[in-house]
């Protein structure tokens, strides 16, 4: 894999990629104006981060839906559960009301009853013997159900707000086959128009989507190149058929739970999770990385209610889970120091009040983007002399890595990064220990509250992308390590955030003795120049650039604009400098990797 040139503005990353995962916002600039909604940037967004920027195919999929099912002044989000469905309605409504009398900028007007709704839509072939000869026959169901949130369009911000927290949206490749259905009912209504004006008598087959082919040609599902076609990554692609899916969705979770086939496992596809009695059955699969944050605490909330402790400085839709769905959350944003202290004296003053329980402790392992890492033996002591669950997402060390599973009782991860690594799909897991005193507990809690909303195809994409993810850690692994090294020994950088530089005894106590196990690839820099060398660095890296990390290519992005812009101080209360430049380590031939980060290093003013 050679280094990919800077993508344009607002194209997808990786190039030449449908569903891709990021969008490429090439300069500093192009972040700042993505962040202030400049329509020189928002006008030339083709794609983006999918819980923050909603896909054109879904976008129009809901605009359809819009036309067909609301009334003038609502608006639509879509989802494949009515659980999710419902839950969403249930955020508006509550959320509306508390943000428009707390602290929030902006006032919301409450919803009366009613006014937020679920429209139940069935999205099947009209003709089915001509679906069963094309690409909708390769799913194991010919009809799908898209559940519709209609609520008034100055609401939607909530809506997508809970979009985005959630992860349990519909996914770009289920809003691409129900447009298909849609688009061939549409040519069959139009065809059974035309034969009965020419044979009155004869017989008109009921169309179900209420819509002209021309009026649908000039509305939303026209120049959405809905060809059946595939795109390079599919032709060439070692895919299963899609309604192989349940098979796929079994060997994600065996791969997960390290139990693989014989075949995998002489193929160095195998990393034994060092758990007794771990098995796929404890691995639960879900949409995306944040579903499996959402519904970890979800799971835990039907167990007891009760405040989480976030420990660290997290990623930012973490924090907002734990405080936006529940009784709250205490934030210990260092994560370090006097954070433990802090943290004994909040588990030893609730426990005096049992009708006031902790309820968990969440933590990244590293954490994002400073790759602080806990210690973990002294959290699991913490959380067991409590009895509180402690939750760790893995996602940056990866398991291949780290071993957090024998310290936690629930373990999260984002499936979309170095997991699956090509950017192209969706996903996240929960894995239970079922070593943890409250393993049944949380197994039963889980089991109730957690919805696999993977869609088939994505399954078949992660599947097939995640099939060499331990050979691509250990390259990334070593590439990481050595772009860290060479930005630690510039004069010009302030400060290189990465696991054997930060809190390295406590990462050294999970990590993994297998050889080729590493750090990881994520680290984040920053520059003795202050915003002028963040600037003159990101602008001149020839990789690709934009939110997302644990791509099979170098991905580089100002993590904290993108992700904290208008809460800038607050983040640097915590470490999290404004001019922070994340970088996510691909597998390029690392001599040009050294030699592209040496270039922007030369670039960047010494003070």
């Amino acid at each position: 894999m050679s280094l990919t040139s800077q993508v344009p503005l607002g194209e997808g990353v990786p190039p030449n990629t449908r569903n891709a995962v990021s969008v490429s916002l090439p300069t500093w600039d192009d972040n700042i104006g993505y962040e202030k909604a400049d329509p020189r940037v928002l006008n030339r967004m083709k794609n983006g981060y999918p819980r923050f920027f909603i896909a054109r195919s879904i976008q129009a999929l809901a605009t359809y839906f819009e036309r067909r099912l609301a009334l003038p002044s609502e608006s639509a989000m879509l989802f494949p559960s009515l659980l999710a469905a419902e839950k969403c309605v249930m955020f508006i409504h509550d959320q509306a009301q508390k943000q428009s009398h707390g602290s929030s900028r902006i006032s919301y007007t409450v919803p009366g009853p009613g006014q937020v709704r679920i429209v139940q839509h069935v999205v099947e072939p009209a003709d089915k013997n001509a679906a069963s000869q094309d690409a909708m026959s390769r799913v194991p169901e010919a009809h799908v159900t898209i559940y519709c949130v209609l609520f008034p369009e100055d609401l939607f911000a909530l809506a997508k707000q809970y979009w985005q927290h959630t992860g349990n949206g519909i996914s770009s490749r289920l809003a691409e086959y129900c447009m298909r259905i849609e688009h061939a009912n549409n040519e069959c209504e139009q065809d059974a128009t035309l034969h009965q004006r020419s044979n009155p008598g004869g017989y008109r087959r009921g169309a179900t989507s209420g819509k002209g082919v021309k009026e649908l040609e000039q509305g939303e599902l026209a120049g959405l190149e809905l060809e059946v076609s595939a795109y390079v990554e599919e032709r060439f692609g070692r895919n299963f058929d899609p309604r192989y899916a349940t098979e796929m969705k079994m060997a994600l979770r065996r791969r997960i739970a390290g139990a693989l086939t014989e075949d995998e496992e002489r193929h160095g596809a195998q990393v034994q999770r060092g758990v007794a009695g771990l098995s796929a059955e404890d691995v639960f699969l879900v949409a995306t990385g944040m579903s499996a944050v959402y519904y970890a605490h979800q799971s835990l909330l039907t167990m007891r209610q009760g405040k989480s402790i976030c420990f660290g400085f997290p990623y930012t839709d973490t924090l907002k889970i734990l405080e936006k769905f529940g009784p709250g959350a205490y934030f210990l944003g260092h994560g370090e120091g006097s954070d433990y202290e802090e943290l004994e004296r909040i588990l030893e003053r609730h426990a005096q009040t049992p009708e006031d329980p902790i309820l968990a402790i969440f933590t990244e392992c590293p954490s994002n983007p400073l790759l602080k890492t806990a210690d973990m033996p002294r959290l699991h002591e913490l959380a067991t002399r409590f009895n509180v669950v402690l939750v760790v997402d893995e996602t940056i060390g990866s398991f291949v890595n780290i071993d957090v599973l024998s310290q936690a009782d629930i373990v999260v991860s984002s499936l979309t990064k170095v997991f699956s690594g090509d950017s192209n799909v969706m996903g996240g897991s929960i894995v239970l220990n079922p070593n943890s005193k409250s393993y049944a507990p949380i197994r039963l809690a889980v089991e109730s509250a957690v919805e696999d909303l993977i869609w088939c195809e994505d399954a078949v994409f992660l599947e097939r992308n995640s099939r060499n993810f331990v050979q691509r850690v250990y390259e990334i692994n070593r590439n990481a390590l050595a772009v860290a090294e060479l930005l630690q020994a510039s004069p010009k950088v302030a400060n290189v955030w990465y696991p054997k530089f930060t809190t390295p005894n406590n990462y050294d106590k999970i990590r993994r003795s297998a050889d080729g196990t590493g750090y990881g690839g994520l680290l984040s820099v920053t520059f003795v120049a202050g915003e002028r060398g963040s600037r003159a660095f990101y602008d001149t890296l020839l990789c690709c650039k934009g939110p997302s990390l644990g791509t099979n290519f170098t991905l580089a992005s100002p993590y904290t604009l993108l992700a904290h812009f208008t809460e800038l101080e607050w983040a640097a209360q915590y470490g999290v400098d404004a001019n922070l430049v994340r970088i996510s380590v691909g597998l390029e031939p690392r001599k040009e990797l050294l030699a592209m980060f040496q270039t922007s290093l030369e670039a960047v003013p010494n003070n």
